[in-house]
């Protein structure tokens, strides 16, 4: 595992892994030596955002000091895959730490079970308050009842405001909610109209004024930004950022996407700081999927196995518990962050989750950590004379990468290469062993989780390195 220092200060080992330590005995240890509260969780996630769109990632283009600074205050994957590099399936595995194959939800629009272990649900059980703001595309029907304040909306709302937002109550089917609506009209004074404005914007004083009121309590704040998802939009300041240094003009304004993203990250960031809450709150920072471009073989903005689709930024931060300065390159799962939640938070998660917790790499002793990431695809959206039968498995290791498909030829790709995911090395003699070891392996997580089609993909094209 690299240990590459993002900072001049970088961090003590031995008193990592002694604040680690104290929050496996139930919390961290205040000066006095008294248990301190329960960590405090920010998590953050953003839509359609590639993992090399950050500076601390080294994208020289990217003006993302916020994130950079949260990163040298904690640790920065740099292999972290979605379990299903599209919406919906990939949200599901956040917040129950199941592959979509176990969720039910394969596809966009499916709702998730209200069944499945939930670590908002586990963290509001154990005494949190918690808050849901921002994209959901989970179902609301109703809407989750284990967040005390929702903000959300299942999907597709403008970046732009186009009329006032307004939100049903956590437990209340959406339905409902509109009919409530017709019966009695909300009314908005002048001074406080929405409309017109970039909705990151607003999410972030919802989370702002979320913070201030549950400063004194043990709370878990969900902020879920759409962007940098299409519609491509940004405010004109931003976009001016890039206008001559990007081309395409769409990926100009994707990075402004990012940009915004990142400076109301900062003003969130820098209110912890003034409640003096940063050293007693865990902020979580992640994707649900990257951004397909330059398109490939398949001209989606995702829904492919390539880094560009499926890599996505993650960030883990406690200050004075958790490393600072890290920099993590094993392979990740999206999947590992609601366990990882879960055990920091000192509260009980299923034995039988997909995902596994972060802390052996957080603290720096990562033996009998996995090694690898899985990820389920469909390439395709069925409809449009499209293939709806095509599917894809992959499994990523810190040096390989292997693609089946069920209709297109296997995928090799060596991840030590300049540049990733571009020349196809199966088929080579040379490779045939490396391929065979990383079918094994996705044999062997298609049994742990239940994929039959990992299973049927790899008898498929088993005779291709016999």
């Amino acid at each position: 595992m690299g240990n590459d220092g993002l900072t001049r200060r970088g961090f003590l080992g031995a008193s990592a892994a002694g604040g680690l330590a104290a929050l496996a005995a139930g919390g961290a240890r205040s000066a006095a030596g008294e248990p301190s509260p329960r960590p405090n969780v920010l998590f953050i996630n953003t839509d359609q955002q590639r993992a090399d769109t950050l500076g601390c990632s080294g994208n020289p283009l990217a003006r993302t000091p916020h994130l950079d600074a949260l990163a040298a205050r904690g640790a920065l994957f740099t292999s972290c895959y979605a379990t299903q590099p599209v919406c919906s399936p990939c949200r599901s595995s956040m917040v129950t730490g199941l592959f979509p194959n176990a969720t039910s939800v394969v596809e966009n629009n499916i709702p998730l079970p209200a069944a499945h272990f939930a670590w908002p649900r586990a963290l509001r059980d154990a005494g949190y308050r918690t808050a849901y703001i921002g994209k959901w595309h989970l179902g609301v029907e109703p809407v989750p009842d284990y967040f005390d304040l929702w903000r959300g909306f299942n999907t597709g709302w403008k970046h732009f405001i186009k009329e006032e937002p307004f939100y049903a109550a956590p437990g209340e089917s959406d339905s409902a909610f509109r009919e409530r609506l017709k019966k009695s009209p909300p009314s908005v004074p002048k001074g406080e109209r929405l409309v017109g404005k970039y909705r990151p914007d607003v999410e972030a004083d919802y989370a702002l004024a979320f913070l201030r009121e549950n400063r004194d309590r043990p709370f878990a704040c969900w902020l879920s930004f759409y962007p940098p998802h299409t519609p491509k939009e940004a405010p004109k300041e931003n976009i001016a950022l890039y206008r001559d240094s990007i081309h395409p003009e769409e990926q100009a304004v994707y990075h402004a996407m990012v940009n915004r993203i990142d400076w109301n990250v900062g003003r969130v960031l820098a209110e912890l700081d003034a409640l003096g809450l940063r050293e007693r709150t865990l902020v979580v920072f992640t994707s649900d999927h990257g951004e397909n471009f330059p398109f490939r073989w398949n001209d989606h903005h995702k829904r492919l196995c390539y880094d560009q689709a499926a890599n996505v930024p993650l960030i883990v931060s406690l200050p004075g518990t958790l490393p600072e300065g890290k920099r993590v390159t094993d392979p990740v799962s999206v999947a590992d962050l609601c366990p990882t939640i879960a055990d920091l938070c000192g509260v009980t998660a299923p034995k039988d989750l997909h995902g596994e917790s972060l802390r052996p790499l957080l603290s720096g002793a990562p033996d009998g950590w996995r090694g690898e990431a899985f990820v389920q695809n469909t390439p395709y959206t069925p409809g449009k004379g499209r293939d709806a039968a095509m599917r894809e498995r992959c499994v990523v290791t810190r040096d390989w990468k292997l693609i089946l498909n069920t209709e297109r030829p296997p995928e090799l790709y060596d991840r030590r290469a300049a540049a990733p995911d571009t020349e196809n090395l199966f088929g080579k003699p040379e490779t045939r062993d490396t391929a065979r070891a990383l079918a094994a392996r996705m044999e062997a997580w298609a049994g742990r989780t239940g994929d039959t089609l990992a299973s049927a993909l790899v008898e498929k094209w088993a005779a291709q390195w016999a």
